[in-house]
């Protein structure tokens, strides 16, 4: 007689159990290291690893003027300013990102026949495009905003926090695969999340139990429970913290998908991918001050950021800027200048931003914990936190199920055994004799 047919309910539960036992390590990595990158920057403080203050009272230097301290300071050559940050708050440092070794000598490859200038000293127009990231072996230099004094030399994370977060980040794997292998771990959580909602969903009449820990539950009922109401309490978090980070994984093909559904602009190429013409003989590159000035033109309302200062002679002038606090994780206003005519190619405000542009521009601020305030941060911490405890309370349910269903068929066994011994017995003379 044939076995009843499986149900998609089954398959759901036996994906949901080999794909969590299969992945529970790297998942429990990343839920754990994913908890302590969002508060690496207050357990730093609270260790006392925090970075230098900046004490020197009064007005904040222009971002030109903090580069050029910078660039008189430094004494490795062949080091160049390619970003420069005005601090966060009253008590920080400003900060100058410096190239890695041999930048200054691939711009003068570049150079050709136009000259450089500015105080960001922009590549002319001709040559190669190289291939590495200038921020690759790059160096930050904090200042004193007010004194212009350098403050400390350090590398982009060091230490503890450098270790969690390329371990979260991309496996310690180069190259582009650990990011891709990072984001697929994302999409096995996801699958886990929405099979999970499909098993937990409860029949008629148990909806109450569903969402609690019953009284006096223990062994497999207490595991169940636990499994099933904290995950149900938390889904929707823990749904929306995986997204965003599948989308930093795989940021063109779910912007493409977002744009699907909701029609707006490729953020990520207008951005990050704007190029301009280059140079003709004799022009020379707007002055970082005069870029600043010129963007804040276009946003009245908004106080300077950051700017990030071309590498090539085709690539534009980023300037950021931002309404009210930076901390509070709202997405930045960019203003894109080509840096050879002076003049503003875009501006990106979120203030204008279509449904689908805010979406995507909120995805990095939605994962890391920084998008609604403390209490936004704290969920984000916990969405890591339950990760091992789905771990711990799914493979207690695996393991006491499959020792149940063992002495289950142990005792069958026994039975079955028992009962041939006595139909043994009752056949045999002495049995026979007795009746």
């Amino acid at each position: 007689m044939a076995g009843k047919p499986k149900t998609v309910r089954y398959w759901l539960q036996q994906l949901h159990l080999w794909v969590g036992l299969i992945l529970l390590l790297p998942l429990v990595m990343m839920g754990i290291t994913g908890s302590v990158l969002v508060y690496a920057h207050d357990i730093e403080h609270l260790l006392g690893q925090a970075g230098p203050q900046a004490t020197t009272p009064g007005e904040w230097r222009s971002p030109g003027e903090i580069v050029a301290a910078v660039q008189a300071a430094n004494a490795e050559p062949g080091r160049l300013p390619i970003a420069v940050r005005w601090p966060s708050e009253i008590g920080e440092p400003a900060a100058v990102r410096l190239s890695r070794p041999g930048m200054a000598g691939e711009r003068q490859q570049m150079r050709g026949g136009a000259p450089q200038a500015g105080a960001q000293g922009q590549a002319g127009a001709q040559g190669a495009v190289p291939t590495v990231s200038p921020f690759a072996g790059s160096r930050q230099i904090l200042v004193d905003p007010v004194s212009l004094q350098v403050l400390d030399t350090q590398q982009a994370m060091t230490g503890w926090v450098r270790f969690f977060h390329d371990l979260h980040g991309h496996l310690f794997i180069t190259g582009g695969l650990g990011r891709e292998l990072v984001g697929w771990l994302g999409v096995a959580m996801l699958v886990l999340g929405t099979s999970g909602l499909i098993i937990w969903w409860p029949r008629p009449g148990q909806w109450k139990s569903a969402f609690t820990i019953r009284k006096g539950a223990k062994g497999l009922r207490l595991h169940r429970d636990l499994h099933g109401s904290v995950g149900i309490w938390t889904l929707l978090l823990f749904l929306l913290v995986n997204f965003t980070g599948v989308y930093i994984a795989f940021p063109q093909q779910l912007g493409a998908v977002v744009n699907a559904v909701f029609p707006g602009r490729d953020m990520r190429a207008a951005m990050f991918q704007a190029r301009v013409e280059r140079p003709q003989p004799g022009q020379t590159a707007i002055a970082l001050n005069d870029a600043v000035a010129l963007a804040q033109d276009q946003v009245p309302d908004a106080r300077f950021l950051n700017a990030f200062l071309p590498t090539r002679p085709e690539q534009a002038l980023r300037i950021g800027l931002v309404r009210g606090v930076p901390e509070d994780g709202a997405p930045s206003i960019t203003v894109l200048i080509d840096p050879w005519r002076h003049s503003v190619i875009d501006v990106f405000d979120p203030k204008t931003f279509s449904t689908g542009e805010t979406i995507i521009a909120w995805q990095r601020a939605l994962h890391y914990g920084t998008g609604l305030g403390g209490l936004y941060k704290f969920l984000v911490f916990v969405s890591g936190v339950i990760i091992p405890l789905f771990a711990v309370t799914g493979t207690m349910m695996w393991w006491l199920k499959r020792r149940n269903r063992r002495a289950t068929e142990l005792a069958k066994q026994a039975v079955l055994r028992q009962a041939g011994q006595n139909q043994t017995l009752d056949q045999s003379p002495e049995g026979r004799a007795a009746e």
